[in-house]
């Protein structure tokens, strides 16, 4: 998923997973100077407009996974961004994905984690700046207060905190109340819940089959396109709602900086080679950058 990057960034990680093809969907409006030469890489064609928290990502996402299963022989897909590396052989890889997961992937049940209620369920269960969504919104900050408690898991990082006050308490019982579907007019129920994670999974080729078919439904795709930064909550519901054989996430994910992961560098490379992960992400926009240099040629073999 490209659109910012430099074309030489893109073009050191597609030969860095040589000899797969890597799909490039890549926003020529924002970047339209944008030629690659690894020769292992096919561009999406008729690409969307991209944009931080847009709807139009996801329907990127969709719309490169469709043309893959459309065009491409593959067996596994791992969805990457340009500030991501492999930080094992691609050899290792193959063999991690040969194992029984049907996908990999992470990410934690709204309804089921008072913290992710209360962090972001007012995302999950309501439309983006309505009336309700702003006074969720409020409700939280409420209900965590000056409490600078954090949590980083499956690739997201959530506010924390059990809050014992009377204001806190009569907080989380009203935005409890928006996880029932008559009070929130939301699609979810036991059947179907949502889940927050990190939008970089991976998963077999029939697993991207029954997620793009269920994103083609009309109230599917109407619902999700209507809420606050959707592609964290969309990729990991829909998956979830599989039932699949579930594998961690493939991605190592350095620590966050307020909303934002921090950037590998070159005294991370101990924590890099540590992780049992396959990918890492975020590195620096730059090919020349050390830290990619000694990833690549000491944990990657390039």
């Amino acid at each position: 998923m490209s659109a910012v990057s430099k074309p030489e960034t893109v073009d050191q990680l597609a030969r860095a997973l040589a000899p797969h093809t890597v799909l490039v969907h890549h926003d020529f409006h924002q970047t339209p100077v944008f030629s690659l030469c690894a020769p292992n890489v096919v561009f999406v064609p008729d690409p969307k407009r991209t944009g931080w928290g847009l709807f139009s990502f996801v329907e990127a996402i969709f719309h490169s996974m469709q043309f893959a299963l459309h065009n491409l022989d593959f067996d596994y897909l791992q969805l990457l961004s340009p500030s991501c590396l492999p930080i094992k052989p691609m050899e290792k890889f193959e063999v991690h994905i040969s194992g029984p997961a049907d996908a990999h992937f992470d990410c934690v049940d709204v309804l089921g984690d008072q913290d992710a209620l209360m962090s972001i369920g007012y995302r999950a269960l309501l439309p983006d700046m309505s009336l309700r969504f702003r006074v969720a919104r409020r409700l939280s900050n409420v209900y965590f207060g000056a409490s600078q408690g954090r949590r980083e898991e499956a690739g997201i990082w959530l506010r924390s905190g059990d809050r014992r006050n009377p204001l806190s308490w009569l907080a989380l019982q009203c935005t409890k109340s928006i996880g029932q579907k008559s009070i929130a007019n939301h699609i979810f129920d036991e059947n179907f819940r949502p889940y927050y994670g990190t939008t970089w999974f991976g998963a077999r080729r029939h697993v991207v089959a029954e997620m793009v078919a269920l994103f083609g439904r009309p109230e599917i795709k109407d619902y999700f396109s209507r809420l606050c930064l959707p592609e964290e909550i969309v990729l990991p519901t829909l998956l979830m709602h599989l039932q699949l054989t579930k594998g961690p996430m493939n991605h190592c994910f350095q620590h966050y900086v307020q909303s934002h992961p921090r950037l590998f560098e070159a005294e991370d490379i101990e924590q890099l080679k540590a992780s049992p992960a396959f990918f890492g992400r975020k590195f620096p926009n730059d090919p020349a950058a050390p830290v990619r240099a000694r990833v690549l040629a000491e944990m990657v073999g390039i």
